[in-house]
């Protein structure tokens, strides 16, 4: 009995309200289908109807919550006139006086009613409550705004942490495979060059400095001079090397003419170091035998890689 008691005043109002928005969608689609397509001329209408019923149901709306309703009042107040000068010309245009009349009447009617009707459910309410009322729901939409950007930035915080950590794990995995890929092609080498078993072992890796000492006609550091007088303790530049000291001298001035002979674009061919090596050891008063020669254009060649000259 209650809420039938609350749904009656609505009733009269729905119903003017239905009527009046039918009419006003007939009488403006058929103004408009004279200039444009039935179905853009009676789609305008719609629309425009639905705009003014979407006002009334906030103005309803805020009505009944004690709220202000400018903006919905506004809308309502310029869209009532307009409604009722299309529906006063629509009877005009037809010919009929009664007809504009009645036409015109049936929005304010339904205006009117809902307003009563409005008046009637809404919640009554002094200023300074509803004053507290708005302060309250401005206090919590800032909280809820707050609460949203806090959110959204501690998502992109983990979101950023995520994608970190994931390039960390994707550059360790890319290190491993690297590493891996050189042993492996490090093991194809030495196992299709392997060392002849007269070179027990070769000379170390070249240096820069050692390079440029050798092309400069000169001893690196570190390596006693061949054949040089003085009463110095050996491996200092005076007195006189002994045997390792002078065969190590060797081997590494050989290894030394090896990397400069190779550092052609493009190398050698075998047999072309072999004689380049030989003519210039022998130039050099250097000793080696041919498999050591061998065993170092095979070094040399592996230093270099598929892309040619060692860099």
């Amino acid at each position: 009995m209650n809420q039938l008691k609350k749904v009656a005043p609505w009733v009269l109002p729905s119903i003017l309200t239905s009527i009046a928005v039918a009419w006003a969608i007939d009488a403006i689609g058929g103004i408009l289908a004279d200039q444009a397509a039935a179905p853009f001329a009676y789609s305008v209408a719609v629309l425009y109807d639905a705009v003014w019923l979407y006002a009334l149901a906030q103005e309803t709306a805020h009505r009944r919550q004690g709220s202000s309703a400018r903006l919905p009042k506004a809308i309502g107040w310029v869209f009532l006139p307009l409604t009722v000068a299309v529906l006063g010309a629509r009877g005009l245009l037809a010919g009929d006086v009664l007809a504009a009349v009645v036409g015109a009447l049936i929005p304010v009617l339904a205006k009117v009613t809902l307003m009563m009707a409005i008046d009637r459910d809404r919640t009554r309410i002094s200023p300074r409550a509803q004053a507290a009322i708005d302060r309250t729901r401005a206090t919590t939409r800032d909280r809820i705004a707050v609460s949203r950007a806090v959110a959204a930035a501690r998502a992109d915080e983990t979101k950023a942490a995520a994608e970190i950590l994931k390039g960390t794990r994707e550059a360790e995995a890319d290190a491993v495979t690297v590493t891996h890929d050189a042993f492996e092609a490090y093991s194809n080498v030495i196992d299709q060059h392997p060392l002849p078993e007269a070179v027990a072992e070769l000379p170390g890796l070249v240096s820069d400095r050692e390079l440029e000492a050798l092309l400069a006609g000169g001893v690196p550091d570190g390596v006693p001079a061949l054949g040089t007088g003085g009463d110095g303790p050996p491996g200092t530049g005076g007195g006189t090397p002994s045997a390792q000291e002078a065969k190590a001298a060797n081997d590494q001035a050989v290894a030394l003419l090896a990397a400069q002979l190779y550092a052609t674009n493009p190398p050698p061919s075998k047999r072309k170091f072999r004689e380049a090596m030989r003519t210039e050891m022998n130039a050099r008063q250097l000793t080696g035998s041919w498999e050591t020669i061998d065993a170092l254009y095979d070094r040399e060649k592996a230093l270099a890689g598929p892309g040619g000259g060692r860099p």
